[in-house]
């Protein structure tokens, strides 16, 4: 490899950076930039030839051609020029993905969003919920993840879809201006409840919130509208939104046209394969087992890929040290989602994209009455910073029913675990499928099942998912960007009532100091090994805050 001196270093490193920064402030210039700063284009000449080439292109060009730093995941959104010549000089392509959003603004950013009625109301007699509202209106954006259709069930010409092991959620259609009433401003709708009532409740629900004037994004009668950055104009800057979703139900995810085959409406999927990875005494029990249930045909070396995997029960399983789930993401479907980053960052100020995600790392037990696991599979690390390299300013993380660790990657937070906002148990009406799906346990719970309405069977079900506390505490988060870059994340503890009357529960909280700090206590164990520090500190009417100083944590 060619040899650089240090200024030379110092000057790649910096437009490198800079590809999914903000501009470069004088103060910031390096002696290599100074000594070009007399002009945007060297010319060269020769007998018959002038080239011109603009100086920038021709640094970041040399850069990437010696540097280690231009990784796979930096080059899956770039087009990569082919001739700087090509292009305007005084129009880099590389400012597009500038972040450009005024100094002083703040997103605020929550999880799971399972609301069945408005709430907003509710704020006059509970101050502590209120407390909540107000830090979401302080915000110039506010994100939420809609997990659920706005349907007028009298009116509906559509069908319920009950998924595997699952509810059909619904809201009812006032629920979208009563989330802009509380302060959201932007929300994803790529999850598996996307399409619980079908096509027709994807479109109601596109109805309601447009007339509400929310900005949703992750769904659309086509891939590329599914796929697509949508935008809300703040006082600071456009702001955009790209929904993923590597959990949804067979089908809904859209399609794009192939031949004379049509494609289909739905949502933006990430599509994964996932195999199970056993130690090698288990793996022998596995073919052992194999062979008992299926014959000779199946025994050792029979159902086993070139790979050495074997699939049982539908799941594929392989040999390894220790016992974990791994993910193998779909390429042709990440790139064309990078691509949608990569054009949401160019024509917006900033922007947010986010991943609903059921997959853990492993199944490891968090709590001894739930099955949540802290630690995020490989491949949303290796998404999240894909995103972030391909122009997103935040990842955030949905879909997990508890609150997960943060991460800091090149001056832009990834929120692996938003936890839930909203938490309604009150869910009506129920199709007759979910009661045939789930027969066995209603029978199991109730003497006369047959009296059984929606609520009891939910209490029943619910006791065997989502007990306990994880579920109903979570933090609002607050991220403050300065010059471009995130400066500073507080995160406010929220406690939803775990264990009040369904009316009152699943309501977010200020929380009490006590809540507060176990609530925070744990964010900071799931957070350091990622490098990142959380100090928790007293702050009126919140008891106590967690707050992340980022100059501290690159």
């Amino acid at each position: 490899m060619l040899g650089r001196t240090q200024e030379q270093v110092n000057a790649c490193s910096e437009l490198q950076e800079s590809s999914c920064e903000p501009h470069v402030r004088p103060s910031q210039v390096t002696p290599l930039t100074i000594l070009f700063r007399s002009g945007p284009t060297i010319f060269w000449r020769g007998e018959n030839l002038r080239i011109s080439v603009s100086v920038r292109n021709l640094l970041v060009a040399t850069c990437l051609a010696f540097s280690p730093l231009a990784t796979t995941a930096q080059r899956l959104s770039d087009p990569e020029i082919t001739d700087p010549v090509l292009f305007d000089a005084n129009r880099p392509l590389s400012n597009e993905l500038h972040t450009s959003v005024l100094d002083g603004f703040t997103l605020a950013a929550v999880g799971d969003c399972i609301i069945s009625r408005p709430l907003s109301h509710y704020a006059a007699r509970e101050p502590k919920f209120a407390e909540s509202l107000n830090i979401l209106k302080s915000a110039d954006a506010t994100y939420g993840n809609l997990e659920t259709s706005l349907i007028d069930i009298r009116t509906f010409k559509g069908f319920p879809y009950t998924g595997v092991d699952d509810v059909p959620l619904l809201s009812e259609p006032g629920v979208a201006a009563d989330l802009v009433t509380m302060g959201f401003k932007l929300m994803s709708r790529a999850n598996n409840h996307s399409l619980d009532w079908g096509l027709e409740g994807m479109r109601e629900t596109t109805y309601w919130t447009s007339k509400a004037g929310l900005v949703t994004a992750g769904v659309g009668e086509t891939q590329g509208l599914a796929r697509a950055a949508q935008y809300f104009e703040s006082s600071k800057g456009r702001i955009g939104i790209v929904s993923i979703a590597s959990t949804y139900r067979a089908t809904s995810d859209a399609l794009p046209e192939r031949g004379a085959a049509p494609g289909r409406p739905g949502l933006n999927a990430l599509s994964l394969k996932k195999t199970v990875v056993v130690p090698a005494n288990v793996m022998q029990e596995l073919q052992k087992l194999a062979k008992d249930m299926y014959g000779p045909s199946s025994g050792p070396g029979k159902n086993t890929d070139q790979q050495g995997k074997l699939t049982l029960f539908d799941t594929k399983f392989e040999s390894g040290p220790i016992r974990k789930i791994k993910y193998e993401i779909n390429d042709n479907e990440q790139s064309g989602i990078l691509k949608a980053v990569r054009q949401g960052k160019q024509h917006s100020d900033f922007l947010l994209v986010t991943l609903h995600s059921h997959e853990p790392a492993d199944r490891t037990r968090s709590d001894p009455k739930t099955d949540f696991d802290d630690t995020p599979a490989d491949f949303v690390h290796e998404l999240a910073k894909a995103a972030i390299d391909s122009g997103a300013d935040a990842f955030l993380t949905t879909g997990i029913h508890h609150l997960g660790p943060i991460e800091i990657y090149k001056g832009r937070p990834i929120f692996y675990g938003l936890g839930d906002f909203f938490w309604s148990d009150i869910q009506e009406p129920m199709p007759a499928d979910f009661y045939a799906q789930y027969r066995e346990s209603i029978q199991a719970a109730f003497k006369k099942p047959e009296r059984a309405t929606d609520a009891d069977i939910a209490g029943a079900l619910n006791s065997q998912y989502f007990a306990g506390d994880l579920p109903f505490e979570s933090v609002i988060t607050q991220s403050r960007f300065e010059h471009g870059r995130l400066t500073m994340i507080r995160l406010y503890a929220v406690d939803l009532g775990y264990g009040m009357k369904l009316t009152e529960s699943g309501i977010p909280r200020a929380a009490s100091a006590e809540k507060a700090q176990t609530i925070l206590n744990r964010m900071q164990r799931l957070s350091e090994p990622y490098g990142t520090r959380i100090d928790i500190e007293p702050e009126k009417d919140w008891h106590y805050v967690g707050v992340i100083r980022v100059n501290e944590n690159l």
